[in-house]
């Protein structure tokens, strides 16, 4: 079986632009909520579950404060992530692994629509996403992961590589900061001309990456996130095609060779 790469997005947010650089504050900008299949000889891996559908019809009681800071929502259920599955003919039961970057609100909404996969997530993260410091208690809901409690958890340590398949085609990358188990992943496919990386929220855009300002109200460590930008530049540097977390250009571009 030949592996195939199927990058989605789950709708788009609407936000202050200060929130993503913080300089430009007032300003409103419209992001991608990137989301990835990949089809691989030994399973179909998930990265990212974008944003849960089950919560559109009344999103202040799903959500609750989690959206307060969004000017808009641009989600319809055929956006999710299950929808976006089968136009690519996979059915939701076929997915045999996610791999998650962290368990955010627009990152592991979805979870609960694969109850038959192992989810290969951060020890760290899982457990501060049930409980995490006062400040950040917003960026995860708990209606997300209230059902998932029970669901096969393969929990990695911190700093630890982890090839899901043991050829080097996708291996997770701990980048943490924006949460303490935030992980990125590496992809390798064999027709494409270049070594991915899936960044997730350890980089939103280029302008990020180069360790330009950021808004620290969205961070859990400011330390380990400019540690995690580093890592990162060194990918860049030696050659990775970056896939940035909230970079509405930049996945524009991306997306061509796969659409």
């Amino acid at each position: 079986m030949k592996m195939r790469f199927h990058p989605f997005t789950s709708g788009t947010y609407v936000v202050d632009r200060g929130i993503m650089d913080d300089i430009n504050w007032g300003q409103y900008y419209e992001h991608p909520i990137p989301m990835f299949a990949i089809r691989h000889p030994k399973g179909i891996v998930v990265f990212d579950t974008g944003h849960n559908h089950r919560g559109l019809k009344d999103p202040q009681a799903w959500y609750g404060k989690s959206i307060e800071g969004f000017k808009s929502i641009n989600i319809t259920e055929g956006d999710c992530l299950p929808a976006q599955l089968g136009k690519v003919g996979i059915d939701p039961a076929e997915v045999t692994h996610v791999v998650l970057s962290h368990l955010h609100i627009d990152h592991a909404g979805e979870m609960e629509s694969f109850p038959k996969a192992r989810f290969v997530v951060r020890a760290a993260e899982l457990s501060y996403a049930w409980w995490p410091a006062p400040n950040m208690r917003h960026t995860y809901v708990v209606n997300d992961l209230k059902e998932t409690r029970f669901f096969n958890y393969l929990e990695l340590r911190d700093g630890e590589e982890f090839d899901v398949f043991g050829d080097g085609a996708l291996t997770c990358i701990h980048t943490p900061g924006h949460t303490p188990g935030h992980q990125s992943l590496a992809v390798r496919l064999p027709d494409h001309d270049k070594p991915m990386m899936l960044c997730a929220d350890a980089c939103y855009t280029p302008f990020t990456l180069e360790g330009n300002p950021y808004c620290a109200g969205l961070m859990w460590n400011l330390d380990e996130f400019h540690r995690s930008l580093g890592r990162l530049r060194h990918y860049r540097d030696i050659g990775y095609e970056m896939w940035y977390g909230h970079d509405m250009a930049a996945w524009t571009e991306r997306i061509k060779a796969f659409g």
